[in-house]
């Protein structure tokens, strides 16, 4: 997939957009979502979009960090190279209250946002225990991987 990034207006700027999309393009191929066609959007959206999102499609309340809808066809003849097949919506400012909150890198809990929803693309789910501790596993191991290729978590946010 080729990844395309959106920001709305509102939010947190993004300091280094053309490395987080270098960073985002090698999580996706690591998570094996590199071979397919099609585009991944990546939306980074306000505090107060991803409260609409987050009640409009799960009817819970408040922002939330990453919402992922899969829009692939059972039948990948039908979708061209620049259809959208799959959207990942990431809250910076979510990631960087929970960062600061928790002595985290804001970069990197972005990152990991993104790379959650990803892993959502491939099947993941954590829902249950054990999944969830799958999902953080595999999260750890493409942070593993990137930064083995030399793909740095730098400053986004």
């Amino acid at each position: 997939m080729d990844i395309v990034l959106f920001k709305c207006r509102g939010g947190m700027p993004l300091k280094n957009r053309s490395r987080f999309i270098r960073l985002l393009d090698a999580a996706q191929k690591i998570c094996g979502l590199g071979e397919e066609s099609g585009k991944l959007q990546i939306v980074l959206l306000p505090k107060e979009k991803m409260a609409e999102m987050n009640w409009n499609h799960l009817k819970h309340e408040g922002a939330t960090d990453v919402l992922t809808f899969d829009l692939r066809n059972d039948d990948p003849s039908l979708c061209d190279e620049d259809a959208v097949v799959a959207e990942i919506y990431v809250c910076p400012e979510v990631a960087a209250e929970y960062a600061l909150s928790h002595g985290l890198d804001m970069s990197r809990e972005l990152a990991l946002y993104a790379i959650h929803g990803m892993l959502h693309l491939t099947g993941q789910d954590d829902i249950a225990d054990a999944d969830r501790k799958e999902m953080r596993r595999k999260e750890e191991a493409v942070f593993s991987s990137l930064e083995e290729k030399g793909v740095k978590v730098d400053v986004f946010l």
